[in-house]
């Protein structure tokens, strides 16, 4: 029992740690704890699994930790996204201007 809570909080610091906001960081904590929790106990019930190989399947079935809290964090915080996306839109722009104006000048 020990160790499989071990494994699960190992797990769930690694998703965590690219998460930066504290109240966001146990919200996906606790969520991540029941999702995983209750697939567990799905396993036991569905394949006989004890209880640690169940959490470790359920485990490994969410992937690879700090993959999967750096894409958390995208999704809550979409700002650098957003704001390389507006970059982009800016720069397409100045090149149109340019293009513009060399165009109307001839």
């Amino acid at each position: 029992m020990h160790e499989e809570n071990e494994r699960l909080a190992a797990f769930l610091d690694a998703v965590c740690e690219p998460l930066f906001w504290p109240p966001y960081r146990r919200r996906v904590r606790r969520e991540l704890t029941d999702h995983i929790l209750s697939r567990a106990a799905l396993l036991e019930r569905s394949a006989g699994c004890s209880h640690a190989e169940a959490v470790g399947l359920a485990v490994l079935a969410m992937g690879e930790p700090h993959a999967l809290g750096l894409r958390l964090r995208r999704s809550r915080f979409p700002l650098r996204g957003l704001l390389l996306t507006l970059l982009t839109c800016l720069v397409w722009t100045a090149i149109a201007a340019c293009l513009l104006y060399l165009l109307c000048r001839v």
